[in-house]
């Protein structure tokens, strides 16, 4: 073999992982579609796979070409990413939350040649498709579409199995995974595919996740960690159950018949899964490990877990330009101080720094940066943004940290006002952008506040224009109508005017000790 310099974890790609199985488990289940209840083995997977790279080769999809996706989880849809890995194709995944307009961008900032869709979300990826010149082909998995191709035809038998394309490695691009930025536009994280080996082995080293598990596959593909743990979990060659939705009887209903040991839910949905009545009625002794936030769910929630699932609860904060999972803690670690963080992930170097990225004294605030072979290759056509954030050989974070005495670490804040919603994100610059643009609208803020069920929620500021009204209704309907429903605020203040200091900025520091009223 050639020799290499780099570690193990990037140098290899995912893909290559996953062909290991079908040679030594290849009867071994792999993936499980929730709906449909389909069931494919290793083996199985590795020859279709092979057969849907053959395909889109044949028809003009090559190494580096994007390929955005629009779709809710499912055999199909797993299968036809690992497809792109192997011949070196660029995964676009989309939200299936945003408005045609928002997609159209990421499409367009892209530079996709191709989509892929199900039937479900079929009409909205062609809302987002109109006007395109760069789409050349359209894949389709549910009932035939004119202009699309069916999925099917990915996997015919009379298709050319084509194995891994040699150029592919862990430093490939494997997935341009988009984000808002602090300028309400997405920038696009060149996500590797050694991000994914890294994921894996933090995955196995923290939770213990390896080939005996079944993963719930219900945080979507969109997501960083719905992502990454569905193909982890396939990395170490274990088994994952796919669901669509968020759907507490669904979730019950597919743990109790294929034995599922591990979930992984976010603020919001967690409190929902725990409450629903099914769970009384199901068999849930398969779960052994649940996975939420770190630092933002009630320790209610911690014992309803381990008391009323039987599972082990662990909380985690993440990012997707760090590659998914940053930080983890544990039962016990919550127990002690609900407000910790946890430990840093094993397989990460870190630093609490200063604005001059040197180590901020014990007990300081500092910015959390940290080096891994997850962490992203910088931000897709953005060489100012990508230079800013990976400064020095670190990825800055943004959010501020301390370090607590027993070595784990808290967030005190976040550097760019990031607000997490029932684990999305939202930048209020962008939600801002859309309320001034509302006749009726003088002027405008939104931050974040704290949530029981979603871990925060969005608030908005309200500023008329003399004269004029509006209900919190409208507010709501006017942003739902131009962004993604989860941008909506659920409050909303009128304000005679809004606090700014002498530049003429927000002051959000005091909009955020108010009382919530609305």
């Amino acid at each position: 073999m050639p020799s290499t310099a780099q570690p193990l974890l990037t140098s290899v790609p995912c893909r290559y992982l996953l062909k290991r199985h079908a040679l030594e488990r290849a009867g071994k289940t792999a993936v499980i579609d929730g709906v449909t209840g389909e069931a494919i083995s290793y083996g199985e997977l590795h020859e279709r796979v092979m057969r849907m790279a053959g395909w889109l080769a044949s028809h003009g999809i090559v190494t580096g070409d994007r390929v955005a996706c629009l779709a809710l989880n499912s055999k199909a849809y797993t299968e036809f990413f690992l497809a792109l890995a192997s011949i070196g194709a660029v995964l676009v995944p989309l939200n299936i939350r945003h408005a045609a307009s928002e997609l159209r961008f990421i499409i367009e900032d892209a530079g996709a040649r191709a989509c892929f869709s199900c039937g479900q979300l079929a009409p909205l990826a062609e809302a987002a498709l109109d006007g395109n010149a760069t789409v050349q082909l359209k894949i389709l998995h549910g009932p035939s579409r004119e202009g699309w191709t069916d999925f099917s035809n990915l996997t015919a038998a009379g298709n050319p199995a084509r194995g891994m394309e040699p150029s592919v490695s862990g430093e490939s691009l494997f997935m341009l995974l988009y984000t808002s930025g602090t300028t309400g536009k997405p920038k696009g994280c060149m996500i590797p595919q050694r991000t994914w080996t890294g994921y894996a082995a933090n995955m196995a080293a923290c939770f213990g996740m390896g080939e005996t598990d079944v993963y719930l596959a219900f945080l979507p593909y969109f997501h960083v960690a719905g992502f990454g743990t569905a193909l982890s979990q396939l990395i170490l060659g274990g088994t994952i159950v796919t669901a669509p939705l968020a759907d507490p009887k669904l979730f019950y209903r597919l743990i109790a018949e294929h034995r599922v040991s591990i979930v992984f839910l976010v603020p919001g949905i967690s409190a929902a899964f725990i409450a629903d009545e099914s769970r009384a009625a199901t068999d849930t002794s398969s779960l052994r490990t649940f996975i939420s936030g770190a630092g933002v769910e009630k320790l209610e929630l911690v014992d309803a877990v381990e008391a009323q699932l039987g599972a082990k609860y662990y909380g985690i904060y993440g990012q997707t330009e760090a590659g998914g999972k940053v930080t983890w803690a544990d039962s016990r670690m919550l127990r002690d101080d609900p407000t910790t963080y946890g430990h840093v992930m094993p397989f990460c170097d870190y630093m609490l720094a200063d604005n001059d990225d040197h180590d901020v004294p014990p007990g300081a605030i500092g910015e959390l940066c940290v080096r891994s072979s997850t962490v992203m290759l910088g931000y897709w056509n953005h060489p100012a943004a990508t230079a800013e954030t990976l400064k020095n050989d670190w990825h800055h974070t943004g959010d501020l940290f301390v370090q607590l005495a027993n070595g784990q670490v808290k967030m005190v804040d976040r550097k760019k006002y990031l607000i997490k919603t029932g684990g999305e994100n939202v930048y209020p610059q962008e939600v801002e952008q859309v309320l001034l643009r509302h006749e009726a609208v003088a002027d405008a803020a939104v931050i974040g506040i704290p949530d029981e069920r979603w871990g925060e929620a969005v608030k908005a500021f309200i500023v008329l224009k003399p004269g004029r009204e509006l209900t919190r209704a409208a507010i709501a309907d006017w942003v739902g109508a131009h962004i993604a429903g989860y941008k909506k605020p659920r409050h909303v203040e009128f304000v005679a005017a809004l606090p700014r200091n002498a530049s003429g900025k927000v002051v959000k520091a005091d909009l955020v000790t108010r009382p919530v009223d609305g």
